[in-house]
């Protein structure tokens, strides 16, 4: 018999011994756990080798023994049955979970080979999409609420994030908005990796397993896309576009396999704009939140630099 048990492996080490295709699918769901994942193993795929390359995951290219359970909280054994079954007994003896495919491992826990096809969509009938190990995390705040500091926090621990700026970069004559950019820049750890780009819907689409990813923000993101479509000039088809760039970013956030951190501005509290052009961007702004809201695994609200979970 068996007993059924989850593990929070936020920031906690676990090791993965293999470095085929089933390890691959493991990493993926590990790293979509914010697990710190070290993959050992003689060969490493080229999407592992990948992931190494970029700091993603650890990697040690030899075949795995005891030494590489230091510090572990879990251990997947994936390589060959004799590697599977000196992993397991190393394993039990320092009192670690380690977790098998197959029952001659001798390990405590056991778990079924990932199955390619069943990651793969439904079948069409269907017409639902297949669960993504990804999570979506959702930051409201008004301005200098904490919001991003408190986003930052949820991800501290990770060596490696990408940090997706949406706004406007330094140099463009507002001194203010430089200095701003320079706060948020100088609390980011030395690890993090920072892209600036509007595409983010390309970004949460990434399909192999990557690192997490914190997006800064939805609302200046959207106050840019609204004027590449022409919201402002008031081109013809600028409202199509919109909603067209809106409804791009909502199925990446739904579909990510990435551990994806949020952060957007609360405007539903404030005064009402005084004129067409604030109550728009507001409005849009206010849909598009509870879009991604929607579709999140957790929601916050940070209020004067206290962070709340809304859900």
């Amino acid at each position: 018999m068996t007993f059924p048990l989850g593990l929070r492996l936020q920031g906690r080490r676990a090791v993965v011994a293999g470095g085929g295709a089933a390890a691959e699918r493991y990493v993926d769901g590990l790293l979509a756990a914010g697990a710190d994942v070290l993959v050992v193993a003689p060969v490493l795929s080229a999407a592992l080798a990948g992931l190494a390359a970029r700091g993603v995951i650890a990697a040690r290219t030899r075949r795995a023994g005891k030494s590489d359970l230091d510090s572990a909280w879990l251990v997947l054994a994936c390589g060959d049955q004799a590697v599977n079954a000196s992993i397991a007994r190393a394993a039990g003896q320092q009192r670690i979970w380690c977790v098998t495919p197959d029952d001659d491992a001798g390990s405590a826990t056991l778990l079924p080979t990932p199955d390619p096809a069943a990651s793969a969509e439904p079948a069409a009938a269907t017409g639902v999409p297949a669960a993504r190990p990804g999570r979506r995390v959702l930051v409201l705040g008004g301005a200098r609420s904490g919001k991003s500091a408190t986003a930052e926090s949820m991800l501290a621990v990770m060596s490696t994030v990408e940090y997706i700026a949406t706004g406007h970069g330094q140099g463009g004559g507002d001194l203010e908005w430089d200095q701003r950019v320079r706060e948020h820049q100088d609390r980011r750890p030395a690890g993090w990796r920072t892209i600036e780009t509007l595409d983010v819907a390309t970004v949460l689409a990434e399909p192999g397993p990557a690192p997490a990813a914190l997006i800064d923000c939805i609302s200046t993101w959207l106050a840019r896309v609204m004027d590449d479509c022409g919201v402002w000039a008031g081109r013809e088809d600028a409202d199509a576009e919109l909603a067209c760039r809106t409804d791009e970013l909502i199925e990446a956030w739904q579909l990510t396999r990435r551990r994806a951190v949020a952060v957007s501005n609360e405007v539903g509290c404030g005064i009402v704009p005084a004129t067409p052009s604030g109550r728009r961007f507001r409005d849009e702004l206010g849909w598009l939140n509870a879009r991604l809201a929607a579709a999140a695994d957790e929601v916050w609200l940070c209020t004067a630099g206290i962070a709340q979970r809304l859900r």
